[in-house]
């Protein structure tokens, strides 16, 4: 069938000797065994409801195992539930796993899911704020204005203690926050 195997190879295999291609997934079965190591009697090598070749081929992940970049959520939902990257244990790169995000309130396909100028990651890591919400202390100052323009603190609304809102000070008063 001259998919590289003999006759007798492919008996001994359980596939079928006159198929070039024994589950019809588009790799032939002579590079299923000797090349990619996946089932040639089974479309789906690693269970994941990923085609076989659609792995190799089409999203460059890993035909033998579910979970390609080993973050706990599988290829397939990856692709079809969540749209992250299921080569990427952070999709957005902005500093927190996929399954944190999607288990969480996060937007793993966007890294500064409130857009106030500082990424989730940053946000929950670094400076404590909520990454859901542009000035998480209500303020009239968002939060990346704080950390990257004014150098207050984005969860206090009166950085100085001085008894005037960060805000208050830089839009009403032309006074100093810190």
């Amino acid at each position: 069938d001259g998919d590289g195997l003999s006759d007798g190879n492919e008996i001994g295999l359980g596939i079928d000797p006159l198929m070039m291609d024994s589950d019809s997934d588009g790799l032939s079965d002579g590079d299923e065994i000797n090349t990619y190591n996946t089932d040639p009697n089974s479309t789906d090598s690693d269970g994941d409801g990923l085609n076989d070749f659609e792995e190799l081929n089409t999203h460059n992940t890993d035909p033998n195992n579910t979970d390609s970049d080993s973050d706990t959520l599988d290829d397939f939902s990856e692709l079809n539930t969540h749209n992250t990257n299921p080569n990427s244990t952070d999709s957005d790169d902005d500093g927190l796993d996929d399954l944190t995000e999607i288990t969480g309130t996060t937007d793993a396909n966007n890294s500064d899911s409130d857009a106030d100028g500082l990424t989730d990651g940053d946000e929950i890591n670094t400076h404590a704020s909520d990454p859901n919400n542009t000035d998480s202390d209500g303020d009239g100052l968002s939060d990346g204005d704080e950390v990257n323009t004014y150098n207050t603190d984005p969860n206090s609304t009166d950085s100085d203690s001085d008894g005037l809102s960060d805000g208050d000070e830089l839009n009403t008063h032309s006074t100093d926050p810190n």
